[in-house]
């Protein structure tokens, strides 16, 4: 986990908790957070994919904006 995941996090759980993709992206950086438990990934196409936070997305962004640790 680094700062640029904490403020991904934070910017998809102030977005309503999800984040829609489309296209032949770089998904790379949103997988990286799928791999830590904070977003699940919805395939809403064979080309886009919907991201929404998880709890413990929703707890760490919580976490980072109060500047306490992440759980």
């Amino acid at each position: 986990m680094d700062n640029e995941d904490l403020k991904l996090i934070r910017q998809i759980v102030a977005s309503d908790g999800r984040k829609y993709t489309a296209g032949n992206i770089d998904r790379s950086r949103y997988d990286r957070l799928v791999d830590m438990g904070w977003l699940t990934p919805f395939k809403t196409n064979i080309s886009d994919v919907e991201y929404r936070a998880t709890d413990k997305g929703r707890a760490a962004a919580t976490h980072a904006r109060t500047g306490s640790s992440a759980p």
